[in-house]
């Protein structure tokens, strides 16, 4: 393990397409000279190695002593381009990194590449991460990676990185609300939610809210309006329930409907509550309890 960790601190080198073109053009080089004997031939076959140091130099020193964060948004979604990003640190005191490729290698795929990153400095860059399913997603290492100086050879090292995240179902956008006693799942009709009742959270402003329901002092510290939501006493209420019955992808499409609809109900202000796998959540509403059914559906066993 001690040697693992150690050869973890160094860089793994391939050449890249055009690096075995140059060292095709080296031997071409070093053939010639050795068969004629020109000194002029000689003097561009140590060119030719003097330009291969000096990259292999700049090329170990662009790595040196990098460090990554990771930074991901608060919701993740299975199949969806979450937006985050990654903090390049560079420490070195002296020389900036340059065109520093970094890659998730487990649990989610990102990629992103930061142009430059200056000495004693750091540089946050964009990147999109996607999941391929839902539940918990155990992240390991990212990898930073550079074909610098002259893209003859790339570099790369591994680090590690250690985290785990939740990953919420895909949000089906198919299925509306249900009506009352639609497709085997409960939904009492008990009214519809109005401007009075109950404080329930704050939402995102939608094509169509009214401008009653803005909550200014939110929304003038978040700089984006917020609709207040309230639940009558007498709104909606409506129990989702998964088929035990269902299994492999058929098990996965039932979860991401049932996902799609916790978000649809719940925007239109209706108190939801879920029965997955034995799991009874009695029905509320709420950011908060939005987040609560798509995590019961997020770690729902796959069968």
């Amino acid at each position: 393990m001690a040697v693992r960790r150690r050869f973890a601190t160094y860089n793994l080198v391939a050449p890249t397409r055009e690096g075995w073109v140059f060292v095709a053009l080296v031997a071409g080089v070093l053939f010639g000279a050795v068969n004629t004997g020109n000194n002029l031939v000689y003097l561009v076959l140590g060119v030719l190695l003097a330009m291969l140091v000096v990259a292999n130099v700049l090329a170990e020193w662009n790595l040196r002593a990098l460090v990554v964060e990771r930074r991901l948004p608060g919701e993740l979604f299975e199949g969806a381009a979450c937006a985050g990003g990654y903090v390049l640190r560079n420490p070195r005191g002296r020389g900036a990194a340059w065109l520093v490729e970094l890659v998730e290698q487990q649990g989610a795929q990102a990629r992103a590449v930061v142009e430059r990153c200056p000495a004693s400095g750091s540089v946050f860059v964009a990147a999109d991460f996607t999941f391929p399913r839902r539940g918990a997603a155990p992240l390991t290492a990212v990898r930073i990676e550079s074909a610098f100086p002259f893209g003859l050879v790339r570099r790369w090292r591994d680090l590690s990185l250690p985290g785990e995240v939740l990953v919420y179902p895909r949000i089906s956008s198919r299925h509306a609300p249900l009506a009352p006693h639609g497709e085997g799942d409960e939904l009492a009709d008990r009214g519809r939610p109005s401007d009075g009742g109950d404080f329930a959270g704050l939402r995102p402003w939608r094509q169509g809210d009214p401008l009653r329901r803005v909550h200014w002092p939110t929304s003038a510290r978040v700089g984006a309006p917020m609709i207040v939501v309230r639940v009558a006493e007498g709104a909606d209420e409506v129990v989702l329930r998964l088929d035990p019955t269902l299994q492999g992808e058929a098990r996965e499409d039932g979860i991401r409907r049932l996902a799609g609809r916790v978000e649809a109900h719940l925007a239109r202000g209706d108190r939801v509550g879920l029965e997955v796998d034995g799991v009874v959540l009695d029905a509320r509403t709420g950011a908060s309890w939005r987040r609560r059914l798509l995590t019961a559906l997020a770690l729902a066993e796959a069968r």
